[in-house]
């Protein structure tokens, strides 16, 4: 793992601007990016206009589009029209990484209820994901689950028993250790953690945070009482131990890329922009703290 060769960013972590990217990618000699909002649009509603637009820079200057991070199955597993619209989503993905030659499409497990890890639970789950197989059957373009603290698959168990009857060339996982510190209830990722995910690794996102006790009401994306609240930092100065996490990715051989998602600003975002990142209110002050990690991030790299 060398930076800056193995290293990519979420666009809207910098900006919503495309030549604020750009710069920042070629400030940093980045390999590309993994595309979510831009020009104030969630990617769900990026335009043709706005897929033409990186398209061009991304030809022009170099860099690629290394994913495409959508909001697929980011929604109730029991709202059938919601799934209906996800998976016109998902065809409408297929489309624009076809066109921005990106082989990699982000999608979720659905928001958390309670007993998330219930069999009959995940295996609905995994049948809505088999019908996007499906969907993207040759077209050349993988699917990456990411752990994500308000969907069904949060912790590393539970992302590998979802991923365990998939087909492991075109699903796989986008790990995020810090993800984990989100859900109440579950003991913080560890690198043993990373290693049993290590054969179904696609991607791995980087952000950090620390966790404090609290106490929440219940809500559509919090189903537990109590537990603990996480709040962003720099990466490498919050409770993922991101140090620990490289060592143990360099040993499995892992040759994918690490993405910057940085989640961290010096004004605190709103959760619910956590929730669903879209937008200028979300990109707010994303430059200056997507800097500051990304140097934290070159430093754990080069010390390793």
């Amino acid at each position: 793992m060398k930076f800056p060769d193995t290293i990519t960013i979420i666009s809207d972590e910098v900006s919503q601007d495309l030549p604020v990217i750009s710069a920042f990618v070629r400030e940093f000699r980045l390999p590309g990016i993994e595309l979510r909002s831009l020009n104030g649009r969630a990617f769900k509603d990026l335009t043709r206009s706005d897929i033409a637009e990186v398209n061009t820079a991304s030809r022009a200057e170099g860099w690629r589009v290394v994913g495409c991070a959508t909001p697929v199955f980011k929604c109730d597993l029991d709202d059938a029209a919601a799934i209906a619209a996800h998976r016109d989503i998902f065809k409408r993905s297929l489309e624009v990484a076809h066109e921005l030659n990106a082989d990699l499409l982000r999608v979720f497990t659905f928001l958390r209820t309670p007993h998330p890890a219930e069999p009959a639970k995940q295996q609905r789950v995994i049948e809505h994901l088999h019908g996007l197989v499906a969907l993207a059957t040759g077209s050349g373009i993988r699917l990456g689950v990411e752990n994500e603290h308000s969907c069904l698959a949060a912790t590393a168990e539970e992302t590998l028993a979802i991923l365990a009857p998939l087909p492991a060339d075109c699903v796989g996982a986008i790990w995020d250790p810090c993800n984990v510190l989100y859900v109440p209830s579950a003991a913080p990722a560890t690198p043993a953690d990373l290693v049993r995910l290590a054969p179904r690794l696609f991607h791995l996102h980087v952000k950090d945070a620390l966790r404090h006790t609290a106490t929440t009401a219940p809500g559509a994306h919090s189903p537990l009482t109590s537990g603990h609240i996480a709040t962003g930092t720099p990466v490498g100065l919050g409770e993922v131990n991101w140090r620990a996490h490289l060592r143990a990715l360099r040993t499995t051989g892992y040759s994918g890329l690490l993405s910057l998602e940085t989640h961290w600003r010096l004004e605190k975002i709103d959760e619910k922009l956590l929730h669903l990142p879209a937008g200028h209110a979300f990109s707010h002050g994303g430059e200056v703290a997507s800097r500051t990690c990304l140097h934290n991030l070159k430093s754990l790299l080069e010390t390793l």
